[in-house]
């Protein structure tokens, strides 16, 4: 997938444009920089004056975008209008990914669908030079790194194996795990998803730093096996296939919050898995 590489360029599926040297120039942006709207569950306080106040949720974001396209020494304007009307165009299901370079902060992203298109037909079209304006539908408000963090915990059976003091062990259920510590560098939580492999019995992922766990205890996974739990869609998959129900019933859903170290640890009834531990920093 082709990423944006100059100051102000943009990608959606694949396609680049704004930045220098492109036939589509983005003269404004609405959204990204806002705090999207909010649900709140405030409440009256009766006949007292004002509110008792309760949690407040970020709904989705909107972006719109101002965009320019004219004919430049590359190709005419029709070129590049039709490269928009193709790319930049509603789909039935799902999110495209729109990636940004904005400056001081590398490339970004955020999952949105085109929700709305104009292109304006005046006279200056008629010279090489369209506007139109983009509406795109974040159902996620969170702008996310580009690059994504990965890390791995290593669990594996305890028994005769010794290890140096220096190792950072910890001993859960008769097995040994090596844990990892994370920071998400954003300004807002993000979720992670943990990739399972390689033959265990009841395997535990636990969050040192908050004392949550995501427990599997009547799981077997064998060597072929794969088990993908994803945080923030709060699902579990066993070789691609939907698998809650093996979630046990002292588990959490937890989070990775901003700038704050996170240790997580993998343990094991018995078996040597590996899980890998991969998310974006997130800002809002």
């Amino acid at each position: 997938m082709a990423s944006p590489s100059v100051a102000y360029g943009f990608s959606f599926n694949g396609w680049l444009f704004g930045g220098a040297g492109q036939g589509v120039q983005v003269l404004s942006i609405d959204g990204l920089e806002d705090i999207p709207s909010l649900r709140t569950q405030d409440e009256g306080r009766g006949y007292s004056d004002g509110m008792w106040t309760g949690s407040d949720a970020l709904n989705n974001r909107a972006i719109t975008m101002t965009l320019q396209i004219m004919s430049d020494a590359n190709a005419p304007m029709s070129t590049y209008l039709t490269q928009l009307k193709t790319y930049l165009i509603s789909q039935t299901t799902g999110t495209g990914v729109l990636q940004m370079f904005l400056p001081g902060r590398g490339v970004q992203r955020v999952n949105a669908r085109v929700r709305r298109r104009t292109i304006r037909i005046d006279p200056e079209y008629t010279y090489g030079r369209a506007t139109a304006v983009v509406e795109f539908f974040c159902p996620d408000p969170r702008i996310y790194n580009d690059t994504q963090t990965t890390g791995t915990m290593l669990a594996a059976s305890g028994g005769s194996r010794t290890y140096p003091r220096t190792y950072n062990l910890a001993y859960s259920g008769g097995a040994v795990g090596l844990s990892v510590t994370l920071t998400n560098a954003g300004n807002y939580e993000t979720w992670p998803v943990f990739t399972l492999s390689g033959a265990c019995v009841a395997p535990q992922i636990t969050n040192i730093t908050t004392g949550q766990v995501l427990t599997f205890p009547a799981v077997t996974i064998v060597d072929t096996d794969v088990m993908v739990v994803n945080t923030d869609l709060r699902a579990v998959l066993m070789n691609g296939a939907a698998a809650r129900n093996l979630l046990g019933n002292a588990s959490q859903w937890f989070s990775l919050p901003a700038g704050v170290p996170t240790t997580l640890l993998l343990s094991v009834a018995g078996g040597s898995p590996t899980c890998v531990v991969s998310y974006r920093d997130a800002s809002i």
